[in-house]
């Protein structure tokens, strides 16, 4: 009878490290995974209505406001500044664990957004090297209905997320956070005002609508009384915890638009810091509209 061969010393020595490599290789992966669906998540804020209130029983309350603009203006102005036909903006993103488990991760890219004459509005987020293929197309309909496009190169496919409760794995995000926020969506009022590095911020709270969908029922906003651009929000879940935060270190007006410069987004879920730093924007370019097409979508993640 036969029996049977058991592999030499150094067939499983390779056949270990072999395991070994491939282990590793998995946890890359995941962990890479997880950044970028947490850097999009910030993505989505930081184009969003990105502003920030006070930490929840931790800062003083804000003083009343004195007499002036109410909500609906004080929003009415700030969406002034950010109303452009359309924009070039690059940035860097620098990634850290809020408990230090992961050494920082940088990634670059371009986003560019373009209103049409109906109301549409698209907006493609462009990643540069090795990250290429996550590059994303993102479309809100004048009805407020958002789609979400990313080209999958291994099957040569487009996959599509549609609707704003949706958080899966294309991005990682409700889609209402790629679509500028939907302020439409909330009823806003005037609580006081803040300090806010040297000058003074309004401080708005929004609450969602009845029979408007949102994964955020609350969130706080922050608005310059200067120059009446957003330099901080929280996100708060349907328990009315913290969600996300974003803090606005240096802003300016570039071409009459607010500007973010340098700013910070505090995912308190995922346990995640998101540093952003402006290298160059530019505002009404008469951007091509070929730019926000599925096949450009194609040629630059198959670079």
């Amino acid at each position: 009878m036969m029996g049977v061969r058991k592999p030499g010393a150094r067939q499983s020595a390779n056949v270990s490290a072999a395991s070994r490599a491939l282990s590793q290789r998995r946890r890359e992966v995941a962990f890479e995974s997880t950044l970028l669906r947490s850097l999009m998540l910030g993505l989505a804020l930081a184009v969003s209505l990105a502003l920030v209130g006070c930490d929840k029983g931790t800062a003083p309350p804000p003083k009343p406001a004195a007499s002036g603009p109410d909500a609906a203006e004080i929003v009415k102005r700030y969406l002034a500044t950010t109303n452009c036909k359309d924009s070039t903006v690059k940035m860097r993103a620098t990634i850290t664990d809020s408990d230090g488990s992961a050494s920082p991760v940088q990634v670059d890219l371009t986003i560019f957004r373009k209103r049409s004459a109906d109301g549409t509005q698209n907006m493609l987020v462009e990643f540069t090297g090795a990250n290429r293929d996550r590059s994303a197309l993102v479309t809100i309909s004048p009805r407020g209905e958002v789609e979400g496009v990313r080209y999958a190169q291994s099957n040569d496919t487009f996959v599509t997320t549609n609707g704003v409760m949706t958080e899966e794995s294309l991005f990682g995000m409700t889609m209402q956070e790629l679509a500028d926020g939907q302020p439409e969506k909330y009823d806003f009022k005037l609580t006081g005002e803040v300090p806010f590095q040297s000058g003074q911020a309004y401080r708005l709270e929004g609450r969602l609508k009845d029979g408007a969908e949102s994964k955020f029922p609350r969130i706080i906003l922050l608005i310059s009384k200067e120059s009446y651009g957003a330099v901080g929000a929280e996100f708060y879940d349907n328990h009315d915890e913290l969600a996300r935060r974003i803090t606005v270190s240096e802003g300016e007006l570039r071409a009459g638009y607010w500007t973010r410069l340098r700013w910070t987004l505090e995912n308190v879920a995922r346990k995640k810091t998101i540093d952003f730093e402006t290298s160059d924007a530019k505002f009404d370019q008469n951007l091509n509209d070929s730019v926000f097409t599925r096949q450009h979508l194609k040629e630059i993640a198959t670079r």
